[in-house]
Formats: C-alpha cells, sequence, structure tokens
C-alpha cells in the first residue's frame, strides 16, 4: 500500500508541474524576481552615479545583517512586520477592498496602548512594569487595531463610503489624536515616551512565530476550508457570490478586522521591538502601513509568495541602513536609503508591465523572422499595411482629407457676408459642418478598427507559426514524449485509483469481521495490491523504455539537423565562389532558408514514431 501511495503521489504531482495552473504560477514567480532584479540594477547604477561602487553596495547590503558583530534580532522583527503587513494588505487585495488605513490602525493599537499603560502605572516611566503585562499589551494593541480596521469595512457596507478615502480620513484623525493625548496626559510634544521592553531580549521569536504561524493559518482556512473557498468567490467575482447565497457584506466586515489584527500586530512588533518611541514633533504621519503594499502586490496577493518577498524587502531595507554607516559610504546622502529602497519598491511593482511583454515570444519572433524568409515578408506585409493605415489617420486628423466638404463651408461661410437669407444658410452650413465632422469621426473609426484587426492577424500570424515550428521541429518530440507519457499514464493511474477505493472498503470490513471472513477478506485485499502493483510496475516500464527512446530519437534528430545545417553551409560557400549577381545570391539564399527551415520541421515526421 506505501508503494501505491508513493507512486501516486509522484504521479500527480509530475501532472501538476505540467498543468496550466503551475505554469502561470511559475511565470508569476518569474515576473516577480525580473522586476526586483531590475529595481536592484537600477539602484546600482544610480549609486555609480554618485561615483560609489553600486554593486559592493548591494552586496554589502544583503550580507551586513547577517555579518557579525550585528545582531540579526533587529533584522528578524522587521521580517516580521513586513510578512504581516503584507498578510493583511493581500487579504483585503484579494477580495478588492483597498484599505489604507495601515497606519490609523498601528497608531490606534499605540494610542490605547498609552492610555493603558498611564492608567496602571499613573505616570510617563514604564520601566518597571511587570513582564507579565506583555500578552495583555499585544491583546490590547491588535483589538484596538482591529476595531480600528473594522471601522472602513462597516462605513463602506452601511453607507457605500470607499475604504480608500475612509481609511485615509481615520489615519489623519488617529495621528491627531495620539498627538492630543501625549500633550495632554505626557506633557510632550516632541516624542512620546520610551514603551517598556516586554518579552525581554525574546520578542524576535515571539515576532517572527507569530508571522509564520498567521502565514501559515491563513493559507490552510483559504485553500481547505468553505470559508476559504467563499472568500474566493468574493473576491472573483462579488455579485455572482451574493446570488450564490453568500453574505458579502459579512466578508468585508470581517476581512478588514483580519486586517486591522495582522497589521496592528505588525505595529506592535515595530514600536516595541525596533523604536520603543513616536516622534510626534512635526505633522508628518508614519508610513508604517503603507510598506506592505508594494510586499503584497509583488508577490501577487499570494500568502506563501508574501514571505521570500518581506525576507527581501527586510534585509535590504536593514542593510541599507547598515551599509550607509561604513566608512567608504559615508558620502552619500542620508537621504541615500530611502531613495535607493524606493528605486528597488518602483520597479518591483512594474510586474503588470513584464506580464504583457512576453519578453521569450518576442525573441522567438526575432529569430524566425531571421531562419524564415516567408515568415518575414508576411509580417513585412501587415506593417506595410498598419503604417499605411496610420498615415492616411494622420492625414486625416490635419484636415487634408475631404477637400470638397471644406471648400464648400467655405464658401457658404463667405456667402454669410452676402445674402440675405441668413437662418437658411446658417442651418444648411450647420448641417454640412455636422456631416463632415461625422464622416471625419467615421473613417477615423474605421481606419482604427483596420489597423486593430491587422495587429490580431499579424499576433495570430506569429503564434500560429512559433505554435507549427515547435511542434514539428525537434521540440515537438518532447511534446510527442509527454503525449505517450499522459496516455499511458493517466489510465492506470484511474485503475490504481479504483483499486485503492475497493482496499479502503476492505479495510472497513476487516475492523468487524469474523474469524471465517477475515482469511478471505486478507486475501482479496493482497490479490488487489498485488494487482495495483502489477499496473505500476507496467507503467514504470513503459515509461522507462519511453524515455530511452527519447533520449536515441533526440540524437538522431541532432544529427539529422547537423547534417543538414552543415549542407546548408557548403551550399553557401559555393554560392559565395560563384560569380552571380546580388539578386540571383539573394534569391538563392532566401530558398536554402526555406529548404532548411522546410527540413527542420520535419523532425517530428520522421522521428517522432520512434519514441
Amino acid at each position: 500500500m506505501k508503494k501505491i501511495n508513493q507512486w501516486k503521489f509522484k504521479t500527480k504531482s509530475i501532472a501538476y508541474i505540467k498543468s496550466t495552473t503551475f505554469k502561470t504560477k511559475t511565470s508569476y514567480v518569474k515576473v516577480s524576481f525580473i522586476s526586483i532584479i531590475l529595481g536592484l540594477l537600477c539602484g546600482i547604477i544610480f549609486l555609480y552615479c554618485f561615483g560609489m561602487n553600486g554593486f559592493g553596495f548591494i552586496f554589502s547590503s544583503i550580507i551586513k545583517p547577517f555579518a557579525s558583530p550585528v545582531e540579526p534580532e533587529g533584522t528578524i522583527i522587521l521580517l516580521a512586520v513586513f510578512i504581516l503587513l503584507g498578510l493583511g494588505l493581500a487579504l483585503g487585495f484579494r477580495i478588492k477592498l483597498f484599505n489604507m488605513g495601515g497606519s490609523g490602525q498601528a497608531i490606534g493599537g499605540l494610542l490605547i496602548t498609552y492610555l493603558f499603560l498611564n492608567a496602571i502605572t499613573g505616570g510617563a516611566d514604564f520601566s518597571n512594569l511587570p513582564a507579565g503585562y506583555g500578552i495583555l499589551l499585544f491583546l490590547i494593541f491588535i483589538v484596538s487595531g482591529a476595531i480600528v480596521s473594522s471601522l472602513t469595512g462597516i462605513l463602506k457596507v452601511l453607507f457605500n463610503i470607499h475604504e480608500v478615502a475612509t481609511s485615509i480620513v481615520i489615519n489623519w484623525i488617529l495621528w491627531y489624536l495620539l498627538k492630543y493625548v501625549l500633550f495632554i496626559k505626557f506633557d510632550t510634544q516632541l516624542n512620546s515616551p520610551n514603551l517598556p521592553e516586554v518579552f525581554g531580549s525574546q520578542l524576535w521569536v515571539f515576532a517572527i512565530v507569530f508571522a509564520i504561524a498567521s502565514i501559515i493559518i491563513v493559507f490552510v482556512v483559504c485553500e481547505t476550508t468553505t470559508v476559504g473557498y467563499k472568500y474566493k468567490v468574493v473576491g472573483m467575482q462579488s455579485t455572482a457570490a451574493k446570488y450564490a447565497g453568500i453574505k458579502t457584506n459579512t466578508f468585508i466586515i470581517g476581512v478588514t478586522a483580519l486586517q486591522g489584527v495582522f497589521i496592528s500586530a505588525a505595529g506592535f512588533f515595530y514600536y516595541f521591538g525596533l523604536k520603543s518611541n513616536i516622534s510626534v514633533a512635526n505633522d508628518i504621519m508614519p508610513l508604517l502601513g503603507f510598506d506592505g503594499i508594494p510586499i503584497a502586490l509583488v508577490a501577487f496577493n499570494n500568502f506563501l509568495g508574501i514571505i521570500p518577498i518581506a525576507i527581501l524587502w527586510a534585509v535590504l531595507k536593514d542593510g541599507i541602513q547598515l551599509t550607509m554607516n561604513s566608512p567608504q559610504y559615508m558620502g552619500l546622502p542620508s537621504e541615500t536609503s530611502d531613495l535607493l529602497f524606493g528605486i528597488i519598491i518602483l520597479f518591483s511593482t512594474m510586474y503588470l508591465l513584464l506580464m504583457k511583454i512576453n519578453v521569450t515570444n518576442y525573441i522567438c519572433t526575432i529569430i524566425h523572422k531571421f531562419k524564415n524568409p516567408n515568415f518575414k515578408s508576411e509580417i513585412q506585409i501587415i506593417n506595410s499595411k498598419i503604417r499605411k493605415l496610420k498615415k492616411q489617420k494622420h492625414f486625416i486628423l490635419q484636415n487634408k482629407e475631404f477637400n470638397s466638404e471644406k471648400t464648400k463651408i467655405k464658401e457658404l461661410k463667405s456667402n454669410l457676408k452676402t445674402t440675405t437669407d441668413v437662418e437658411k444658410l446658417k442651418e444648411e452650413l450647420s448641417n454640412l459642418i455636422y456631416e463632415y465632422n461625422e464622416a471625419k469621426t467615421f473613417k477615423i473609426s474605421k481606419i482604427k478598427n483596420e489597423i486593430k484587426d491587422l495587429k490580431m492577424e499579424k499576433k495570430s500570424l506569429i503564434n500560429k507559426t512559433l505554435e507549427a515550428y515547435n511542434k514539428n521541429s525537434i521540440n515537438g518530440l518532447k511534446k510527442v514524449y509527454e503525449g505517450k507519457y499522459s496516455s499511458t499514464t493517466f489510465p492506470i493511474l484511474d485503475q490504481v485509483v479504483l483499486i485503492e477505493s475497493e482496499i479502503q472498503n476492505i479495510n472497513e470490513e476487516l475492523k468487524n469481521a469474523t474469524n471465517e471472513n477475515f482469511e478471505k477478506l486478507l486475501k482479496e485485499k493482497n490479490k488487489l495490491e498485488e494487482k495495483a502493483n502489477s499496473l505500476i510496475q507496467k507503467q514504470e516500464l513503459q515509461i522507462k523504455e519511453f524515455k530511452n527512446n527519447f533520449a536515441l530519437t533526440k540524437q538522431e534528430a541532432k544529427k539529422y539537423l547537423k547534417d543538414i545545417k552543415q549542407n546548408y553551409k557548403i551550399e553557401i560557400k559555393k554560392l559565395e565562389s560563384k560569380s552571380a549577381s546580388k539578386t540571383f545570391r539573394k534569391l538563392k539564399i532566401k530558398k536554402l532558408k526555406i529548404d532548411l527551415i522546410e527540413k527542420q520541421m520535419e523532425v517530428v515526421k520522421l522521428y517522432g514514431s520512434n519514441i
């Protein structure tokens, strides 16, 4: 039974890796990775403009947070903060809820915490607070944040007030309320009193454990429960969710409350673990809540994807500041840290642009245009038509068309000065101008549609050509192998699943079986297991044979391609040695290229049956 389960798991895993879903998710990872790399490269170039070693700076920024004698606890707390911020915002973004109240939720928690601390100590010195108050302060902080955040959801549900406007207004209300309370209770207009050291030196452990546990719990709930399924439906199509009987308003309020829990927890770890107080000397509100936006966006609101992005953000944020303090970078302005991190964030959030630009497809098209003259000429014809239509459109916009109509309008305008029947002429002029504008608009609209159709035709041609090449060239051999793998494996998988179901039924019967039936059921179970193992063995042997055939066939195909490429080069050399005209050579090379690509696209036809 163990072997059956292992084989089943392996087969399903391979099927998932080859599925469109997995490929789509992988493309998100690629896009996020490329956007971050672009951001880092831009930051490096920016540093070189200041005469600094950009690569050295970035490398140092990544190493510094973990290098001795620097303690990594601060970086780990910052990591937990970024994970919780990203998680809180991703929860909302998934159901199209753009709650920008992260700063307010953290400030709200801080406000209530200061009021509580003042009530139990009677002053501004919290250093002697017993250690047992740590959990209580944490709960006060996150409950306060949840209440503040849920206000956004309640106002949206009851009065349809957009959450962005509500959350930003609440941010500022709480900010000024905090400043007022600090002035009244603690007589300070500069910095708030220092917060007590709760959890001692182990706060970083609590922070990272809470952050990771939050991610795992949210992921499991969203992926495996009914509540999670309803949450996804609300995110994908809220109107359909309403018709399906899902209480969307409850989800909106619930999600905003959860956002408050996670974001205010991030605020707790940030202020108790990293800052210890808050500056209120000016009207610059803390931007802590906004730091999670790029994390959620670059992770594509994927809960597990938030972790690696948050790690990178925490390392860079802490590392850049530490590197700035190094002697070799002392000449850089103090704003460089925030500016450099801002550049990285800016490029990292350009993932949507990268999603639209299919770089691989673009490169393949350029290569194929060079290899296939027919394909190149077809593309050129379409491009020529598009250029012609664009010129025609520009010509119309410059008022260089409809000359007869324009002449009539001019004549009517000049006649207005001399004629006595002004009203009739005005009406005629008005109708003529209307007809002229309508004709102009119609013509431009028609040209736009024609250009759009040609672009679609071009895209379709590129996709069909590349698809045909991949299907029939040496790349198509892999598709043949995958087809044989699927046609062999999945029917056997279906049979094994049915056998496993029968075995499970027998296991249930064995629990209550009498001595007479026990042996009989056991034999039947063993027989079924042998049958399943036999099917698995058969599949494994067939796949092994397919793999060997695929490897041999690929080698033969490569040899064939090498030979035809060599013949192509020989023909080109012969052509160069002849004293033929330039036009003749051009036509001959074009024919040789067409012959070469046609032969390359015969690989599957010649060798596909050998797999």
